[in-house]
């Protein structure tokens, strides 16, 4: 009797445990929303964050951080790396849905934001393309190319079995079709990898600091033009306090703090 009352204590104390737990971003994001709303931007900005440290990912809330971010910017309160967290916060509504038009065009007014403090700062505000192999391998996503290399050996077996009929329109067809599916086969295997590397490899993040100075490793200084606030970047490995990033084609160490990463 004793071990069965026990067993319902136990069972009633770790429902009402999770029921609390799911609420409390739910509490959370409804606190947050309500002190935006009364110009409470630093109370919103705490209780935004505290969701995203608990875990909780959703675009909305993605959204309205990066909202209160801004808020805090244009009343003149702003810490430095604000920009920065709210073009973070933008892009991460992005990642979870894309497409979101208020998002994608919030975040090019921030971006524009850095753009002219940068330039009224006397700063340099080039811009960064990505490396070929990145673009080539952003084009799709890894699911694609998956599917499109599977779809080029099927049609590798498909002509290879053509090439043994006997002479006629079949075997023509089989000699054109295996060499291209061949070749289809060559490119599409190694991007498939490729996305599949970045993938299992890097996450997205984006410069929260003012400017983020490159280092090696051992923490020596590498030069070359800082990564300015807003940035997107890929990240990669952690060494310590430092973190590994790249942005175009130049890529370095950044202390961890540096950089927010996107939650997926």
């Amino acid at each position: 009797m004793r071990r069965a009352a026990l067993a319902a204590v136990l069972l009633a104390a770790l429902s009402i445990s999770s029921v609390a737990s799911a609420a409390e971003p739910e509490a959370l994001f409804q606190e947050g929303a309500s002190a935006l709303a009364r110009g409470e931007y630093g109370t919103a900005i705490e209780r935004f964050e505290a969701m995203s440290d608990l875990g909780f990912a959703h675009p909305d809330a993605s959204f309205d951080r990066g909202l209160a971010y801004v808020a805090r910017v244009r009343a003149g309160a702003d810490r430095p790396g604000d920009l920065g967290r709210a073009a973070a916060a933008f892009e991460e509504a992005l990642l979870l849905r894309p497409g979101d038009q208020d998002a994608d065009r919030a975040l090019d007014l921030v971006r524009a934001e850095v753009t002219r403090r940068r330039a009224r700062r006397s700063k340099d505000t080039a811009s960064v393309r990505p490396t070929l192999d990145r673009v080539v391998v952003g084009l799709a996503s890894e699911r694609a190319w998956s599917l499109l290399a599977l779809s080029a050996s099927i049609l590798l077996a498909v002509g290879l079995a053509l090439r043994t009929r006997p002479r006629g329109p079949l075997q023509v067809t089989g000699r054109i079709l295996a060499p291209t599916a061949l070749v289809l086969l060559c490119v599409l295997v190694p991007l498939a990898i490729g996305a599949r590397r970045l993938r299992l490899t890097t996450r997205p993040g984006v410069v929260v600091v003012p400017e983020a100075h490159l280092v090696d490793e051992a923490g020596t200084a590498l030069g070359g033009d800082p990564i300015p606030e807003a940035a997107s970047v890929e990240v990669g490995d952690t060494r310590g306090a430092l973190i590994h990033v790249r942005w175009g084609a130049t890529e370095g160490w950044v202390p961890s703090g540096s950089v927010r990463l996107l939650g997926l």
